[in-house]
């Protein structure tokens, strides 16, 4: 279990807390929990349904590759002949400058100074090309459970007109999460977390992630997020009165 303090109103404590069993109904308020492994209903939270694809690495390379489709592995064999290599990334402002530069170009919300909060919690790995860093991934690790998440990934082909470049990139992609697997395995990590499932859903775009997430086999598996309710009260008169 990883639990991040922060703040509601820049002045009241919050605790976020990720993996969890049974969330506890002391203190309900204050609490926020992602990815709890219980799925029944807590007095006093909202839940919703989490769903995310898992690899188990608590087993041999070969084992878990097993489960990876013909085209990702052909894919990940071209990244090396293309010369992809990948690394650990330790400076964490530069990984926030590189995302930023990407999320714009899928209309993601930027990073901001709250990724700090989680210290060494963090690991980011990336994949480059030619000299030029390419993708990045940044994890959440749980020490105790030996659990790494996905939290976030980012492409630089997505702002490339090159479609050379485009295809390079979406290779070193697969070659860097099968790197990242071996990696985290050779440290003593147990699960290896895509970072969400989108369930029943009709977007193309997340059928298409839900796709590349297919593509490395793995177990899909049902987790839960609980929001306070007085905070889910709180959002939903929010956007009645701001409409």
């Amino acid at each position: 279990m990883i639990q991040i303090k922060s703040t509601v109103l820049n002045f009241m404590p919050f605790n976020v807390i990720w993996f969890s069993g049974r969330p506890s109904t002391w203190n309900c308020m204050l609490n926020y929990y992602k990815q709890s492994n219980y799925c029944g209903p807590v007095a006093g939270y909202y839940r919703e349904s989490f769903f995310t694809k898992i690899i188990d690495l608590n087993t041999e390379i070969s084992a878990f590759t097993a489960g990876f489709d013909r085209d990702t592995v052909y894919e990940i064999r071209r990244a090396l002949k293309d010369g992809v290599t990948t690394s650990v990334e330790t400076n964490l402002a530069y990984f926030i400058e590189f995302y930023n530069l990407f999320a714009p170009t899928k209309r993601l919300a930027k990073l901001n100074s709250t990724i700090y909060k989680y210290g060494s919690r963090i690991i980011i790995t990336k994949a480059t090309y030619n000299e030029e860093d390419i993708v990045m991934h940044a994890y959440l690790v749980d020490d105790g459970l030996k659990r790494v998440r996905l939290l976030h990934s980012a492409s630089l082909f997505r702002i490339e007109k090159d479609t050379r470049a485009k295809a390079v990139a979406g290779r070193a992609n697969r070659l860097l999460h099968f790197n990242d697997m071996c990696l985290f395995k050779q440290q003593g990590y147990q699960t290896y977390d895509l970072g969400g499932y989108a369930i029943g859903t009709k977007d193309e775009v997340l059928l298409k992630i839900n796709q590349f997430k297919d593509s490395f086999g793995g177990k899909l598996v049902q987790e839960s997020d609980y929001l306070p309710v007085a905070a889910k009260i709180h959002a939903f008169f929010h956007r009645i009165f701001k409409a």
